[in-house]
């Protein structure tokens, strides 16, 4: 992927990377846009989201794996503490505006979505 990112950005094309889904405390957003940042035009910005069935699953994933994380990943996810997220908004934006870095972040377009189907 980051091969056709490159070509995509050599032939003039503007390219986007889309960091999908960001898994709190595990991804390294700031490792991948240094890694790409010569090639990638703007980046899209979505959080982890757990509903549904797979949702445990990936709390005992964390469990297994991550384990110095799961009381993180509970606060976030079974007791909806948006902490995390409003912290990394703030992170993301400085960065992003200290590197003058074009992005959006959808970390809270599950709100939004629900905003737009209130308002039909």
């Amino acid at each position: 992927m980051l091969k056709a990112l490159q070509e995509l950005h050599q032939a003039g094309i503007d390219t986007v990377l889309f960091m999908s889904p960001i898994f709190p405390y595990i991804t390294d957003w700031k490792a991948i846009i240094e890694e790409t940042k010569d090639y990638v035009h703007e980046y899209w910005f979505e959080n982890l989201n757990l509903r549904g069935s797979y949702k445990q699953a990936i709390l005992q994933y964390i469990d297994s794996h991550y384990s110095k994380w799961s009381n993180a990943y509970r606060s976030i996810y079974i007791q909806n503490d948006e902490a995390y997220w409003e912290q990394l908004t703030t992170e993301l934006e400085e960065y992003c505006s200290r590197e003058s870095i074009k992005y959006k972040n959808y970390f809270y377009h599950e709100k939004l979505v629900k905003e737009k189907h209130r308002g039909r």
